[in-house]
């Protein structure tokens, strides 16, 4: 095959051509600082750059979930431990005035106290987190406790929260279950209607009611056992948002190092290879100038 000028310098051509291809190549690697700046650069790693950059994005809101879920689970406990220590000390009356041979000042001052207990019980049962009462399940806008029966006028509904994926973490102790549980559908602390016991024992205190009083007392005891139980469930929420926070931030420390790895680049690998392109570049330039120079005459003289 007769190699002709023409041909000669069309693959001089096409060399430069892929030579400063590679080099605008290599300069916008080093100028963006990642491996794949579009798709066709490298379609396989673009998907895993793509599912990694979601699933990153969806760690975010389950760790936005699990600090949200945090807060109630705080406020919460705050509250439930406000409740123990107020039974506690409604037992500490009762039990002065359990014999029934208390006289009657000190009967009216355990009354007094009682009603001052209950109406403490009712403030923490209405406690809210930025103008949602935690414990009105999803009537969270309206107080859910008053003084009165039936005491609770807020609904059951569990409130749940995503925590990771599959993952579900119930944020919210529906009131009823705590203070008026007799009512409740579902009894997963006990049965007792703590608010009912007070007014049935400021009653039975009243009318000097024995019998009546020690069975206000052992409903006591049995609401001051139901919100340990409640705090021992959040206690136990508490732990395990904990340990899906350290799951969540793993997960993704490994999917940060994973994308790292595949879209950043090796700047002193590229500054080596940068340097030969351009050496290699510059050679080809130089030789292609020396051959364009060459004619008939020359290979005849």
């Amino acid at each position: 095959m007769r190699i002709t000028a023409n041909i000669t310098s069309q693959n001089s051509l096409y060399n430069i051509q892929q030579g400063r291809a590679k080099l605008d190549k290599l300069n916008e690697l080093i100028g963006t600082g990642y491996n794949i700046n579009r798709p066709s650069d490298d379609p396989v790693n673009t998907a895993l750059l793509l599912d990694i950059g979601d699933k990153v994005k969806a760690g975010d809101q389950y760790q936005s979930n699990i600090t949200k879920s945090n807060i109630w689970q705080q406020v919460t406990s705050t509250a439930l431990n406000g409740m123990s220590s107020t039974i506690q000390l409604a037992q500490k009356q009762v039990s002065n005035v359990a014999n029934g041979t208390s006289d009657e000042t000190t009967r009216q001052t355990a009354i007094d106290q009682l009603k001052t207990l209950k109406q403490q019980l009712i403030d923490m049962g209405n406690t809210e987190i930025n103008g949602q009462y935690i414990f009105g399940g999803a009537v969270s806008t309206t107080a859910p406790f008053n003084s009165t029966a039936p005491y609770y006028s807020g609904d059951e509904t569990a409130l749940k929260i995503e925590i990771a994926p599959s993952s579900i973490q119930q944020m919210n102790i529906p009131g009823n279950q705590l203070l008026t549980a007799d009512s409740a559908t579902s009894k997963p602390y006990g049965s007792t209607n703590i608010l009912k016991a007070f007014d049935d024992l400021i009653a039975a205190i009243g009318s000097n009611d024995v019998d009546a009083i020690q069975a206000g007392a052992k409903a006591l005891e049995a609401g001051a056992q139901q919100v340990t139980n409640a705090q021992t469930d959040v206690a136990a929420r508490v732990q395990r948002l904990d340990s899906m926070s350290t799951l969540n931030e793993n997960n993704k420390n490994t999917l940060s190092t994973i994308y790292s790895n595949t879209q950043n680049v090796d700047y002193a690998k590229l500054a080596v290879e940068l340097s030969q392109q351009q050496t290699a570049f510059n050679a080809s330039l130089s030789a292609t100038a020396k051959l364009s120079q060459l004619s008939l005459l020359d290979y005849l003289s």
